[in-house]
C-alpha cells in the first residue's frame, strides 16, 4: 500500500496528472472539430517532435531541423489534401518520406556526423508514424486511433505500476535502469486485457454478434503492446546515446512530446498496414 501511495504523491505526480488533463481535454476538442481539427494536432505534433528529435542530437535551430520540418510537414499537409481534391494512391507519399530519408542520410553522411544514420531518421521515424496515424483516422475511424493509444497507454501505466510493485530483474538496464521484466509482461497483460475489452465493447455498440474475431485482436493486442514497449525503449536509447534525461520540458511534468508519442510512433504503422490489408479491421473499428 505504502508503494502506491508514494507513485500517486509529490507535487511532479500531481504536475503530470494536471497536465495530462488539460492536454485530453485540448485533444478532444480539436478532435470535435473533425478531419481538419485532427489534421492541424497531427501537424503540430509532427513539429514539437521534430524540433526534440533535432534537440536531442543538438542539432535545434539548424539547417537540418528547417529540412525535417518543412520535408515531413509539407509531405503530411500533402497527405491531407491528398484526401479532399487529388485521391492518389497512400504509396506516393511513403516513396516521399522513403526519399527523404535517403536524402537526409547523404546530408549527414556530407556533413560527418557521428551518428548520421540516427540522426536520418525523422522522416520514417516521425513521417510514417503520423502518416499511419492520419490514415487510421481518415480510412477507417477516430476508434481506430483510441485503440491504438488504448494499447500504448495500458501498456504504459501496466509496465509503471506493475513495476514499481513486483520489481525484479531488469529488463535492459544499460538503456533503461528502471525497467523491469515484471513491468514488461505486466504492461502486455494490462495492453492485451484492456484492448480486448475495448474490441467487445465495439462489437456489443455495433449490435453484432460475430465475436469470433476477439481471439484475434487479443494476440493482435499483445503483439501492439510489444511494440509499444520497443518504441519506448527506441526512445530511451537515442536518449541514453546522448546523455538527455527528457526529450524537451515542453509538456510540463511529462518531459516532451516525443517522451509520450515514441510508443505510438512504432505501433501506428503496423496498425495502419492491419486496416489496409485486413477485413477485420474495417468490420470493427
Amino acid at each position: 500500500m505504502e508503494k502506491f501511495k508514494e507513485i500517486f504523491t509529490g507535487t511532479n505526480k500531481r504536475l503530470r496528472i494536471t497536465t495530462a488533463t488539460i492536454m485530453l481535454l485540448l485533444a478532444y476538442l480539436i478532435i470535435k472539430i473533425g478531419f481538419w481539427g485532427f489534421s492541424a494536432l497531427c501537424l503540430i505534433v509532427s513539429f514539437a517532435m521534430i524540433y526534440e528529435f533535432n534537440n536531442i542530437f543538438g542539432r535545434k535551430g539548424s539547417k537540418k531541423f528547417i529540412w525535417d520540418t518543412i520535408s515531413i510537414c509539407g509531405t503530411l499537409t500533402a497527405f491531407c489534401l491528398n484526401k479532399v481534391f487529388w485521391n492518389l494512391p497512400n504509396y506516393y507519399f511513403s516513396s516521399i518520406l522513403v526519399c527523404l530519408f535517403c536524402i537526409s542520410m547523404l546530408i549527414n553522411i556530407a556533413l560527418d556526423r557521428k551518428h548520421w544514420l540516427l540522426e536520418s531518421l525523422p522522416p520514417i521515424y516521425i513521417g510514417f508514424g503520423i502518416m499511419s496515424i492520419l490514415y487510421s483516422y481518415i480510412y477507417s475511424s477516430i476508434m481506430a486511433v483510441l485503440y491504438m493509444f488504448i494499447i500504448t497507454i495500458s501498456t504504459d501505466t501496466g509496465a509503471f505500476f506493475i513495476g514499481c510493485s513486483l520489481k525484479g530483474p531488469k529488463l535492459w538496464p544499460k538503456i533503461s535502469p528502471k525497467k523491469t521484466w515484471s513491468g514488461a509482461i505486466g504492461g502486455v497483460l494490462c495492453a492485451f486485457t484492456f484492448g480486448t475489452a475495448f474490441i467487445i465493447s465495439m462489437l456489443w455498440g455495433a449490435g453484432s454478434n460475430n465475436f469470433n474475431t476477439v481471439a484475434l485482436w487479443g494476440m493482435i493486442s499483445i503483439v501492439l503492446s510489444i511494440i509499444s514497449e520497443c518504441g519506448d525503449l527506441f526512445e530511451s536509447w537515442i536518449k541514453r546515446l546522448n546523455d538527455v534525461k527528457d526529450s524537451s520540458q515542453l509538456i510540463p511534468g511529462h518531459g516532451g512530446f516525443l517522451d509520450r508519442f515514441d510508443s505510438i510512433l512504432f505501433v501506428a504503422p503496423i496498425m495502419a498496414l492491419i486496416l489496409a490489408f485486413c477485413n477485420i479491421g474495417a468490420f470493427i473499428l
